[in-house]
């Protein structure tokens, strides 16, 4: 696992107490990654999604910047330029003497998306300061324009609807484990993605495990790679080009495209994922898992974790 975070020195002068005070300090940034989409994107069974992304944290000696890192993409994004890279900054307050800065910026997935011939993607953002707070709103605008936030247009979205999602900032290394998802045909639909923050082409299996009641002691479950008795789940390998992204979508379909057999598929099924890195060459990625309930909301987003062997 990898938190990153990067500093820089710089020197501090304010007013503090009718005192002028000098002092050096460090400036740092952290890195979010999120997956977010164009507005309107079409979806299955008439949904149309939208993504809002929302930053806030207190920046105490110095308004805070967000720059754009990189952008990864189906098949296969980049590294933005430093120089021309789109940018954004926290609102700063004028006051006299000590001050502190503080603010939220509200950004769409447009915005974040811009400059890329794509409608989805992955996106880095590097963010001034410490204990900022990242979410990102992905939710189905159920065809009309806008969302409810939005300051014209009709609202459109069902209180619920939606995810609310805390910005991926944990990268993995060799294998990673999603501890939780409710698998299940209908009407439950699993997704599974994967971003490549590197410059290399990456391959990476995909399995799924289903909670099965353990029969000593209530409660409590075994986790096994056999969807029926004496047949192991298929592994699914997922390509990724240089800095590449991909989202599987129902996920039980993909491995299992025919089982009638597989009673799994038709009701609420507690599961899990494993993710190896077939090339276990020691590079990050990120990988999640999401779950979309047809009838109204979408109630999971779960971020993988490192996994212990």
């Amino acid at each position: 696992m990898t938190i990153s975070k990067a500093c820089r020195g710089a020197r501090w002068v304010g007013v503090l107490l009718g005192v002028t005070v000098a002092t050096a300090i460090r400036l740092c940034a952290e890195t979010v990654v999120l997956p977010v989409v164009a507005r309107g994107l079409p979806g299955l069974n008439g949904s149309f999604w939208d993504s809002e992304v929302r930053i806030s944290g207190p920046n105490l000696l110095s308004p805070g910047r967000i720059k754009r890192l990189w952008v990864a993409l189906p098949g296969g994004g980049f590294v933005d330029d430093p120089a021309a890279a789109p940018g954004w900054q926290f609102p700063t307050i004028a006051c006299p003497g000590f001050c502190f800065y503080a603010g939220i910026v509200v950004l769409t997935g447009d915005q974040l998306l811009q400059g890329v011939d794509a409608s989805k993607g992955a996106v880095a953002l590097e963010i001034e300061g410490t204990g900022n707070h990242v979410f990102l709103h992905n939710s189905n605008t159920l065809g009309q324009p806008r969302l409810p936030q939005d300051a014209e247009g009709p609202a459109c979205c069902l209180p619920g609807n939606g995810q609310l999602i805390r910005g991926l900032t944990e990268s993995l290394v060799g294998q990673g484990f999603i501890p939780w998802i409710t698998a299940g045909r209908s009407p439950y639909r699993v997704s599974v993605g994967l971003i490549n923050p590197t410059g290399v082409a990456r391959s990476f299996g995909v399995t799924v495990v289903l909670l099965t009641p353990f029969a000593g002691s209530a409660g409590t479950y075994w986790l096994g790679n056999q969807y029926q008795y004496g047949t192991p789940m298929p592994t699914l390998t997922i390509d990724l080009q240089p800095w590449g992204f991909r989202q599987v979508d129902d996920l039980a379909s993909v491995l299992l495209p025919e089982c009638p057999s597989c009673t799994w598929q038709d009701r609420v099924t507690p599961a899990a994922i494993y993710l190896v890195d077939n090339d276990n060459a020691g590079l990050p990625f990120y990988a999640y898992a999401s779950v979309i309930w047809t009838p109204l909301n979408d109630p999971e987003f779960v971020a993988a974790e490192p996994y212990a062997q």
